[in-house]
């Protein structure tokens, strides 16, 4: 295993309420996930960012020698550095050096499993990988040894490897791009399906895959007490009340401070929530709530996620004791309080869930021939949530619809008479 030496890097001029303790946790989580489990923590102190260093040269030094004295094997800063910031510090610690970004990078290459979810790490790795070849230092100007062109001298090492890289980004854009726009046709149907949309958001590690295989039974949605344990997003259809269905869907966990790398990178998943008539934002109760909440709704805001409902759901009430004292405190939230993994408090749930959708999702009634059923009950935008037959050969239908399907199936009826 090795040891590393994991840098928190506090800028006084900072105002943030996160305390340091936090910083900590949730990195020494990070790096757990990534696969380092011996870890020795330090606090750094800023002013102001060096641009050789990050630090400055005094810490570094001061740094060298805990590295020396504990045999660390690695450093990771729970920044994001530059290339010339990295070089210079490897050069002082004679040992690799990570970012942030860089360890976040590789949890999600290592738990990518579709081929969407695969090609858009990859395009985000290649980014970073650019940017620090922007920054890199002189050893790339050898010549490559590409010869015969005009000037009689070969493509110098850097230029080589920044057309390569660029070439492959425009290569993944373009398969990413395809997988857009079939994205977009599944989306098209989706919609055409009269069902509400509900999208599961929260911090890594809130437990929304688990709430996805619990709803929909199927146990299928893969699931672990890790960060970013699921990166592809996952859709089940789930009764929600007698008749009435929704589509679920679950995203990839945010994170304070997410890379903007991999907020683009994840642009089109991000998407879907836009689409969506229910936000289930998930909380997982044993953590720091308002510190993640706070993450959470900047990175809606920075997605531009407005006028749609949003349910706070908090999770893992059979691991907390102190749940009643709890409940008082959160009830600024209007919360619904759940183990998804025990299945408690499901019933609250889906209460809650029907009566905000029914703003939109209302009921109706159509008193039909048997053709005209026939003809509703074949149109694809047409979800029956119940149907009886009278004595005088007709049929009371029942169905959820927003208002604009309503007046469009009303058109098709008078259409087909």
């Amino acid at each position: 295993m090795m040891k590393t030496l994991l840098i928190v890097i506090h800028n006084r001029k900072d105002k943030t309420k996160f305390s340091h303790q936090y910083e900590i946790e949730e990195f020494k989580s990070i790096l757990n996930t990534y696969g380092i489990d011996d870890i020795t923590e330090f606090i750094v102190k800023i002013d102001e960012i060096n641009p050789a260093t990050y630090i400055g040269r005094g810490k570094a030094e001061e740094i060298k020698e805990i590295i020396k004295k504990k045999n660390i094997e690695m450093v990771v800063i729970n920044k994001q550095i530059s290339y010339t910031q990295q070089r210079n510090l490897e050069d002082i610690f004679d040992i690799p050096v990570r970012d942030k970004t860089f360890i976040i990078l590789e949890i999600f290459r290592q738990r990518a499993r579709t081929s969407e979810g695969k090609l858009q790490v990859e395009l985000a790795l290649l980014k970073y990988k650019l940017t620090r070849l922007a920054n890199s230092s002189t050893s790339y100007d050898q010549q490559y040894g590409v010869y015969g062109t005009r000037g009689g001298s070969g493509e110098k090492k850097i230029e080589y490897e920044r057309r390569k890289i660029k070439e492959r980004i425009s290569l993944i854009t373009s398969r990413i791009e395809d997988i857009k726009k079939t994205r977009e046709v599944q989306r098209k149907k989706k919609l055409s399906i009269p069902l509400p949309v509900i999208s599961i958001i929260g911090y890594t590690n809130a437990g929304k895959s688990t709430l996805l295989n619990s709803l929909s039974k199927r146990n299928d949605v893969y699931a672990d007490n890790k960060l970013f344990a699921t990166l592809d997003p996952t859709s089940r259809r789930v009764m929600i009340s007698e008749g009435f269905y929704a589509i679920f869907s679950d995203t990839v966990g945010f994170i304070r401070e997410l890379p903007s790398i991999l907020k683009l990178a994840f642009q089109a998943t991000f998407e879907e929530i836009r689409y969506s008539d229910l936000i289930i934002h998930l909380h997982d109760i044993t953590s720091d709530i308002e510190i993640q909440n706070e993450s959470v709704k900047k990175i809606l805001n920075e997605l531009k996620i407005e006028n749609i409902p949003i349910l706070n759901v908090f999770n893992k009430i059979d691991l907390c004791p102190d749940i009643d004292n709890l409940k008082q405190t959160l009830a600024k939230f209007e919360p619904v309080f759940i183990s998804a993994k025990n299945k408690i408090g499901f019933n609250e749930l889906f209460k809650r869930i029907s009566e905000i959708l029914s703003i939109k999702w209302k009921p109706y009634i159509f008193k039909l021939s048997i053709d005209e059923f026939n003809f509703l009950n074949s149109l694809e935008s047409v979800f029956i949530t119940e149907k009886n037959f009278t004595d005088d050969g007709k049929v009371i239908v029942k169905l959820r619809s927003t208002e604009e399907n309503y007046n469009r199936i009303l058109k098709l009826l008078n259409n087909k008479v």
